[in-house]
């Protein structure tokens, strides 16, 4: 069985390497690594977000067993939500994010146009959806 690298030649193997690093020393990549440090350091958002993930997770066994949640664990799950959802780490961690997509689709941009084909549609998986 042979690894991605053995069938791709060593010049495009080190031309990806060379853009990987390019993009990860962009502004917006780095931008993005900074924001989502800091949502993720920050102790009361990280509370919130563990408080959320044990709701989840009774919500998924309840619903699971033919039950759901009600009163109080559904409010507490929306309120979570939406604290986190407006935290301000939140909003520039999704800000920092869409501005890491839209830098990352005008690189497929100019290396789609280098190619002549669309890069990552052509690489996508065939089938549709994230998993082919």
């Amino acid at each position: 069985m042979s690894t991605v690298h053995e069938t791709v030649t060593p010049g495009v193997v080190q031309a990806a390497k060379a853009l990987a690093e390019a993009i990860q020393g962009s502004p917006a990549w780095q931008a993005w690594e900074q924001a989502c440090a800091r949502f993720e350091s920050d102790a009361e958002l990280r509370r919130a977000m563990e408080r959320l993930q044990q709701l989840s997770m009774q919500f998924r066994q309840a619903r699971a067993q033919g039950r759901g949640l009600f009163g109080p664990a559904v409010a507490e799950m929306n309120r979570l939500q939406m604290e986190i959802q407006q935290s301000p780490l939140a909003q520039k961690r999704d800000q920092a994010a869409q501005a890491l997509l839209s830098f990352l689709q005008a690189t497929n941009r100019v290396l789609s146009d280098a190619l002549g084909i669309d890069f990552a549609a052509s690489a996508a998986p065939r089938g549709g959806g994230c998993c082919g």
